[in-house]
């Protein structure tokens, strides 16, 4: 055999050898989580709001007790513009939170105000955020529930 004809022989082989090694790496790639298998309750932390005392998981959402107040974190899939008309059809105001758009809605009675604010996430993926605390301060309640949402999109961990 000539020469340069063993020569393109062995540069095809190490080129297969090269794609199938490549396509080995690309497949041991884990694919990104998806939104949907983000576990609600990892997305609040003790410090958040308090010191954190409990936590109960349910179905894309977790409820989270802190030293004065509770907070409702569910995950949802629509449309932010479709999901925020309820707030701010009933009272509630656009805001930012860390470039991400948030509506918010604060109500106060006997003493006991409940934030319910609405943050999307990405397009399509919104965390919902229901803050009850004892006060009569519903503009600090509001604080905190966007807080808690910044907190909670910084967790949120990068998702398909």
């Amino acid at each position: 055999m000539p020469v340069s004809h063993t020569l393109r022989v062995k540069r095809r082989l190490g080129v297969a050898a090269l794609l199938v090694a490549l396509a080995a790496c690309t497949a041991e790639q884990p694919a990104p989580p998806k939104f949907e298998d983000t576990d609600p309750c990892t997305l609040l932390a003790s410090g958040d709001a308090g010191s954190l005392t409990g936590t109960s998981k349910g179905t894309r959402a977790c409820d989270f007790t802190f030293d004065s107040l509770t907070v409702r974190l569910v995950l949802r899939t629509e449309k932010f513009a479709d999901a925020s008309q309820k707030l701010l059809s009933g009272g509630g105001y656009g805001a930012v939170v860390n470039d991400h758009p948030m509506t918010r809605r604060c109500t106060d009675a006997s003493g006991t105000v409940t934030c319910e604010g609405l943050v999307e996430a990405r397009d399509g993926q919104l965390i919902e955020l229901t803050v009850v605390q004892r006060s009569n301060d519903s503009n600090m309640v509001g604080q905190t529930t966007q807080g808690l949402a910044a907190k909670a999109l910084e967790r949120l961990p990068v998702t398909s």
